[in-house]
């Protein structure tokens, strides 16, 4: 991959910083798609990887002290299914 320098205005370049934070991706991936746009080859719109990612956040944070991952291991391993499961 070529490596392009270019010139921006700091404010300007603060203002893709926030964006590439806030969507949890690179500088350089928020300017490849802005160039994109720009030139008409815009891939489909599609969630950012916070996006993408939300409902699993939601799951993990309702799950956080609901179950105990190491009774699930315990029984999967005590009971006939993980002992055949391990011959």
């Amino acid at each position: 991959m070529a490596k392009v320098m270019i010139s921006l205005p700091d404010t300007f370049l603060a203002r893709v910083d926030r964006k590439a934070r806030a969507e949890d991706r690179s500088r350089s991936e928020v300017i490849r798609e802005a160039l994109r746009a720009f030139l008409g080859g815009a891939p489909p719109d599609r969630p950012s990887w916070k996006e993408a990612l939300r409902p699993l956040r939601e799951l993990e944070d309702r799950w956080i002290g609901e179950w105990d991952s190491t009774q699930v291991i315990r029984y999967f391993r005590e009971t006939r299914h993980g002992r055949a499961d391990r011959r």
